[in-house]
């Protein structure tokens, strides 16, 4: 009798049974996450009222979310392959469920800030674990590319209505609600992937990596940490440069540590391949870029054209639009064409619309605006799913999680240079130089989007990720 064949490693699933309602179900993953981050910002004056906080004790509300977040999601993406997409995906929506009932029900800001923190926990887990459970779903790269854009455009959407659902709710319920009315979104998204999302992952356990996670934790923590507060302290300020330090030095460890592990967290294999690697670039620059507009324009509709929170929110509302509506729209351009054409496409589109911003003046009316900011918006919309496929296609299924994990740290740190930087640059200049401020950030930005579209075109092959 012949001996049996040795196990064979999963691969994507090809027979899921409703792919639709898995789809489903990872959108409703990412809406509470882009929800999240957005809502609450109009939330803070009632905040201020309700538990009589100061100023620097609310920006806590939104940073201690998005630190937990950024910093955990690396071990977020290793637990996700090393207990499955479906299970890690599951207790993210469980954090994320029961924290958002504390926030809701909350009788102190002690405890709403404890159970924030619950939420970037929440946040950390489901967003890789998606990533994964898409890639699985969808193995066929024109259906996973069309996923990814479905799903990257539920969470524009969710950023883009989450002020404006959030100033409705706090005007007519109370400001509890916004975070109540996370629950419904949390209990379908948690029985829609309970019944339907695909066991793939379980038969891909591998040694724990635990000083790596700790190692990496730490790093993340350092770096977020410092320019979560840059802008406030200045980058000179001892603490911020003890964190960007300590940062830098638990990295090299973390490098280290990764390559001598006989079972890594972070494989380092993972950066050899080009189309990842030029993906975790390119996401970074997006992040910066993105983040750095939005922060850059809010102030300078506020503070020079003396326009109402309303009226400045408003504003971005084409933009965020755009991204949503484009971000579906770029899913069946790379499903037909591929990566390569979409995401050269979106940063060549994204700098011609920054580079237009330094036209803008104090006086600028914002007919003259709202054209770059809807080129900014399209290229965006475009390279974000881009560059999504191009990680996914980039990691093995073994390693989806961990590779959705670094692409998205990667992300939230770009994100979080963008504003720290700019708001050392325009905190510099002072009031009364805020435009030139202005238009030395947007040329950084510009020149960041130029350095991407450079690095995408040299190391993505014209083959990479083609259907």
């Amino acid at each position: 009798m012949s001996a049996p064949p040795p196990p064979r490693a999963a691969e994507p699933c090809a027979d899921v049974r409703r792919p639709t309602l898995v789809l489903v179900s990872a959108m409703m993953g990412v809406v509470l996450v882009s929800l999240d981050v957005s809502v609450v910002n109009v939330a803070l004056e009632a905040l201020r009222q309700s538990f009589d906080v100061q100023i620097d004790g609310l920006q806590w509300i939104l940073n201690i979310y998005t630190l937990v977040y950024a910093v955990l999601l690396l071990s977020a993406g290793a637990l996700s392959d090393r207990i499955g997409a479906r299970a890690t995906f599951l207790l993210g929506f469980l954090f994320f469920t029961l924290s958002s009932a504390a926030c809701g029900l909350a009788p102190s800001f002690g405890i709403l800030l404890a159970a924030r923190a619950v939420q970037g926990v929440g946040a950390a887990l489901l967003v890789p674990s998606a990533m994964a459970l898409l890639q699985h779903t969808y193995p066929d790269p024109r259906r996973r590319a069309r996923a990814v854009g479905l799903w990257a455009g539920a969470g524009s959407l969710a950023l883009a209505g989450g002020p404006v659902l959030g100033g409705a709710l706090i005007a007519h319920v109370g400001w509890r609600s916004i975070f109540l009315i996370n629950l419904p979104f949390g209990l379908i998204g948690a029985c829609l992937s309970l019944r339907y999302a695909p066991r793939i992952g379980q038969a891909l356990k591998r040694g724990a990596d635990p000083g790596g996670q700790i190692v990496a934790a730490m790093a993340l923590t350092g770096f977020t940490g410092a320019l979560t507060q840059a802008g406030a302290l200045g980058w000179s300020h001892p603490l911020i440069l003890a964190g960007l330090i300590a940062g830098g030095v638990l990295f090299a460890a973390f490098l280290a540590i990764e390559a001598r592990s006989p079972h890594p967290m972070m494989p380092l294999e993972l950066f050899r391949n080009p189309g990842f690697s030029t993906a975790l670039f390119v996401g970074m620059v997006i992040n910066f870029v993105y983040y750095g507009l939005v922060f850059v324009f809010s102030l300078f509709f506020q503070m020079v054209q003396g326009k109402s929170a309303l009226a400045t929110g408003l504003a971005f509302v084409p933009l965020t639009a755009l991204i949503m509506v484009v971000n579906v729209i770029a899913g069946t351009l790379i499903g037909r064409f591929g990566v390569r054409p979409v995401m050269l496409a979106g940063l060549t589109v994204a700098a011609i619309g920054y580079v237009a911003m330094l036209s803008i003046q104090a006086g600028s009316s914002y007919a003259a605006i709202a054209p770059t900011f809807i080129a900014a918006g399209v290229g965006i919309a475009l390279t974000v799913p881009s560059i999504m496929t191009a990680a996914l296609s980039g990691a093995s299924p073994a390693r989806a999680g961990i590779g959705a994990g670094v692409l998205n740290s990667a992300r939230q740190i770009g994100g979080a240079i963008g504003v720290a930087l700019f708001g050392s640059i325009l905190g510099a200049m002072g009031p009364d130089r805020f435009v030139l401020g202005m238009h030395i950030s947007i040329a950084l930005t510009g020149a960041a989007l130029v350095a991407a579209l450079l690095v995408a075109l040299a190391f993505i092959p014209l083959d990479e990720h083609r259907p």
